[in-house]
Parts: structure tokens; sequence; C-alpha cells
């Protein structure tokens, strides 16, 4: 199909990925490793989603400078100056605000799509037709637009969007609240309510509408973001105006920038078969299993005796025995090794951090 010329895509790649220790590291952070097999790191899988319907020169990848290497090598027929290089780890609003400027230095006009690096997606035809509706409805409408999804089970990792009145169609509601990572009795409350949905992280927008929500915060009411955007010449003064948006009571998480400081927020309810790579249970979730439960990620030969519902991830060539285990994680990256529990994505988190404390 032929690309609209006014949609752009974000990918924001510029986390450190602890919750995936030792998988990944801050040397080598999860989206840009495979878990899955399919020869495609993660941000590969999330270029490959959108160049089905959009442009490669339409996509934008915000990383960490230290990762650019990665990101050129992963994605060698981007344009260099599509790859923003954060001079520090920016946090996810500063760094989807500062593509969504050089998109609207492309095209005034122009309409964005901000993803994670670090999702999988099962249906991208739904994807792709909703991404798109989506699209539609922030270039007709002046609001922000979150994707969500209809939870499943009381997940407290998750954000949760509660819907409001409807508005254009069935799929498109206002946004009531929002609770981040809730505690499991509330996660319970949500689902079993029917009025919440997991929040997506994907979040969709026009140009002008993050431009008069910026320029307000700054004091600039009287420019348009196109004027704001051209005034900006090098990377220190695009930073610079960034980071004055942000002062101390502004969240630089933009789930929580959306959600939490923006009125005119809708939220588009989404069926694309949607899951957060998030940390190792969650990973478990998704992966191809056994007829125990038992999933392996990487290329490691491994026999599984009396086990069940273990996530097991080796090095390649690598040859094991996992027997009588019930739900573990058995992990091996370099010289780091984590055998735990994995079925309570609180403790594995509390754990793993702790490990790259004290080890």
């Amino acid at each position: 199909m032929k690309a609209n010329p006014k949609y752009y895509c974000i990918i924001l790649a510029g986390g450190a990925g602890r919750r995936l220790w030792p998988a990944s590291t801050k040397e080598m952070p999860k989206q840009f490793l495979d878990f899955f097999g399919t020869g495609k790191s993660l941000l590969q899988q999330t270029v490959s989603r959108f160049l089905r319907f959009m442009e490669l020169d339409h996509i934008f990848i915000s990383t960490f400078e230290e990762y650019v290497p990665f990101v050129r090598e992963q994605v060698p027929d981007l344009p260099v100056e599509n790859i923003l290089p954060e001079p520090v780890q920016l946090n996810t609003a500063p760094a989807a605000i500062w593509c969504t400027w050089h998109a609207v230095l492309a095209d005034p006009a122009a309409c964005v799509v901000v993803t994670p690096a670090d999702q999988l997606v099962q249906n991208e035809q739904r994807f792709q037709q909703q991404i798109l509706e989506g699209l539609n409805y922030v270039d007709t409408h002046d609001e922000f637009l979150a994707m969500g999804v209809k939870p499943t089970v009381p997940n407290p990792a998750y954000g949760y969007i509660q819907m409001g009145q409807e508005m254009d169609t069935k799929r498109f509601f206002s946004v009531q609240s929002f609770s981040e990572k809730p505690e499991m009795d509330y996660a319970k409350m949500f689902l079993a309510s029917g009025e919440f949905l997991w929040n997506t992280g994907i979040f969709l927008w026009r140009g002008s509408t993050m431009g008069t929500r910026l320029s307000q915060a700054a004091g600039r009411q009287d420019l348009p973001v196109e004027t704001v955007a051209r005034q900006m010449v090098t990377i220190a003064e695009e930073m610079a105006y960034v980071r004055a948006c942000f002062t101390d009571n502004v969240p630089h998480q933009l789930d929580l920038f959306i959600l939490e400081t923006c009125k005119n927020v809708a939220v588009q309810v989404c069926d694309f078969g949607w899951a957060d790579i998030g940390c190792w249970p969650e990973l478990h979730d998704v992966m191809q299993q056994d007829v125990d439960g038992n999933a392996l990620s990487g290329k490691a030969r491994v026999l599984f005796s009396g086990s069940q519902n273990c996530t097991v991830r080796l090095p390649e060539g690598m040859k094991a025995v996992v027997a009588g285990l019930d739900g573990y994680l058995v992990t091996l990256e370099g010289n780091a090794l984590l055998i735990c529990p994995n079925d309570r994505p609180d403790a594995v988190r509390r754990l793993i951090t702790e490990a790259q404390v004290n080890l």
C-alpha cells in the first residue's frame, strides 16, 4: 500500500533493559537481542513491522549515543540523520519529543506514532490497520492517543487506563483515569470491572498538538511548533529546549507525561496480540513452549526432565539438563548465572536489581 507522506514513526531504543539481566546489560540491552530465534533483534522486528506501511526515511530511532553503532549495524539502510543519539539517557518523554521536532522539520503536518523497541506483536495485519486508524484519528483531532488492550490477567507490572466516554467509534474513548503498576488487589478489581485497558506504551499525536502542549509549558504560546523547531540549529539547542519543558514536577516517563499531565487524551481499544517484553516472567508467557510449559530462548541444547513452566536461555552450543524444577528461570550470559523462581514479576525484578548492585 502507498504510505501516507505525513505519517512518521518514532522508535524508542535507548533503555538499558536491566530487568532482563544477565541476557540484557547496559553494554548490550534487550532491544538489540534476538530472544525468539527469528534471526532478528527486537529492534529489527519493530522496524520491519512499520515498514509494512511506512517509508524507511519516515522512521526515527532515538537511542543512547553509545548504542548508535548497534542501530547502524542492525538497520543499515536507515538514513543517519534519522538516528538521534541521546548524549545522556533522556527517558522516554524527552526522547519522543526530540524526535517529534525532527518529524515536524520534515513536514509541519506530521503525525507520529511512538513505540518502544521491545514489544511483541502477534497479528501484524491488525496492527497495521489499527495504527493507521489511530494516525487518522490524531490527524483530525487535537488530542493525544494512547493504545490500550484488554487485560487477560491481573498483572501489577502494567499500567491500567480506565475508559471514559465513547468518542467517534466503539474503539475510541476518553481517558477517565490512569494507574501505573497498581497493587495486585487493585489489578484484580480493574480486570473484573471491564472498564480498564492495559497501557501498551504506544502513543500517537499530531506534531502541532505536542507543539502546543510544550509551547505552553515553555511559555512560548505565540510560536507555532514548526517555527520553534526551525530555531533549533544544534543538538545542544534542541536538548536545552526539551529539558526546559521538564521541570521537577513534570514526569520524564512518556506514559506519565501523556496520561497524567495532558488533558486532551483519548484511548484506542486494540487487539493486535500485544505483549511487553519487559522482564523474564513476561517473556516466558509469550515464548513457544513444550507440552510441559517449558520455554527455550537461544540455540543451546537443553533436556528437560521432570521440569515444567521453566524458562531457559543459555549460550549457543551449550548442553544442559534441567531436572525437577517447576516455574524456574535458568539463564547464563558470560560469567553471570541466574537461577530463580520465575512466577512473580515483582520478586524477580527485586532479585535482579539486588544482583546488579551487589555483584
